[in-house]
Order: C-alpha cells, then sequence, then structure tokens
C-alpha cells in the first residue's frame, strides 16, 4: 500500500517523514495508527490495523519511515 517515493494507495513514505519530525510523541502515534488502522488522514485512503504487529516493531517501522525526511 505504501512506496518509499512515490504515492500508491497509501502515501509515500517521504510524504509522511515531510508531515511529522521525528520524536518520541509522533513515533508512539505513527505507530498506534499501525496497529489500530486509520482513516481520513490522508484523505478518504483507509488503513486496515495490524493487530499481530507488536508496539515495539510498529515504533521500529515508524522511525524507518520518518528516517526518510529530506534534509531542508
Amino acid at each position: 500500500c505504501h512506496k518509499e517515493a512515490d504515492r500508491k494507495r497509501g502515501p509515500a513514505f517521504e510524504d509522511i517523514a515531510a508531515r511529522y519530525p521525528m520524536n518520541s510523541t509522533y513515533i508512539n502515534i505513527l505507530a498506534k495508527r499501525i496497529m489500530l488502522g486509520t482513516k481520513g488522514t490522508w484523505g478518504n485512503v483507509v488503513m486496515p490495523p495490524h493487530p499481530t504487529l507488536s508496539e515495539k516493531d510498529a515504533e521500529t517501522m515508524v522511525m524507518y519511515i520518518l528516517s526518510l525526511a529530506r534534509p531542508d
């Protein structure tokens, strides 16, 4: 559903990284969104929940995604 640089069904990881700063608050928020699913954050796209994913693994995924932010 996601690609690194181009929008597929969901937003590109680089677009997510551009929107959210790398800090513990956003890491926690985005990890919860991965685990619980979300709707409406990026338009009408629905991201299904991933309930079997551990919080630690979701946070690791978020840190990778946010690390793709381009320098100003």
